[in-house]
């Protein structure tokens, strides 16, 4: 059985060598992807005997990955392990992360740093952040995990050609459980550490965390979009309503025709029908689609 590891890095060179070096030990191979890197990434990974695939310009961890897969099924590896190459992770949880595989319980293992009764270190506003992406998730994928964002997973090869990867950035951790649950794949949780105190971060946390959320919403707006058009649409209407009768009952009682609210009242009706229609437009061509998925 061939286990690899893959490593997304840009601008790395301080950590990336420590992080293969460590990996090595319960790994068959390590990849790195350099994805752009303006630093010496790529010549430190290959020091420390790391097969590199490069990008000659950065293009997000989502491509970094993508890349990562195409290769594994290539090489018919048996189970990817991806972690970060910034030292966050630590390479010595490998066998935890592919035991679960290994022992045939999981298609694919989610580090989770939150899980009941594992206590870690996170700062609060790390912490309140992940909850939220979690949460939106969860609800997206229609999955219960604790840590939607983790980058430290593993792969049976069964799964490798099941991910699409249409996110470039970092929001391709969330696109990746709504993938794996899409099709139908077993997803179990093991433990993790994580080390908040080092240092070169390329990303602002809260610009990270925004553009997740965008990526998120937008997964939930095609899965789900008789929710995401047909419930704002429904409280448009109620609230249009209510501005309708406020404006008939204040008439009725003399205090004349209230042309502005009568006015609002009809645009909220308005907007909040065409919400209602266009998500039970979406939705039939949705359940279309995959009827015609299922079929073929």
């Amino acid at each position: 059985m061939t286990i690899v590891a893959a490593i997304p890095a840009f601008n790395e060179e301080i950590a990336i060598g420590s992080v293969i070096a460590r990996a090595r030990q319960h790994v068959d191979e390590v990849l790195v992807i350099d994805d752009g890197s303006t630093d010496n990434t790529c010549r430190v990974a290959e020091i420390m005997g790391a097969t590199v695939l490069r990008h000659e310009k950065n293009a997000g961890k989502g491509m970094a990955l993508r890349t990562a897969f195409e290769w594994a099924m290539t090489k018919q590896v048996d189970i990817l392990v991806t972690l970060d190459g910034d030292g966050q992770h630590n390479p010595d949880e490998i066998p935890r992360i592919i035991e679960p595989i290994l022992w045939k319980k999981a298609d694919m293992v989610n580090g989770a740093r939150f899980l009941k009764g594992h206590i870690i270190k996170v700062p609060n506003y790390r912490r309140l952040g992940q909850e939220i992406l979690t949460h939106a998730t969860n609800m997206t994928a229609n999955v219960k995990l604790n840590d939607s964002q983790s980058g430290f997973r593993a792969f049976s090869k069964e799964t490798f050609s099941a991910f699409k990867f249409n996110n470039n950035g970092m929001g391709v951790e969330s696109e990746m459980i709504y993938d794996a649950t899409a099709a139908g794949f077993n997803i179990i949780e093991v433990p993790i550490t994580c080390r908040y105190d080092v240092e070169g971060s390329t990303f602002n946390p809260v610009k990270h965390g925004m553009n997740v959320l965008g990526s998120i919403i937008n997964q939930f707006e095609r899965k789900h979009p008789l929710l995401y058009f047909g419930v704002p649409g429904l409280v448009f209407v109620f609230i249009g309503l209510v501005l309708g009768f406020w404006t008939v009952y204040g008439y009725n009682a003399g205090n004349g025709f209230w042309v502005g609210k009568a006015m609002l009242a009809m645009t909220f009706v308005l907007v909040g029908s065409f919400g209602m229609f266009t998500g039970m437009i979406l939705n039939s061509v949705a359940l279309l689609v995959n009827d015609f998925k299922k079929i073929n």
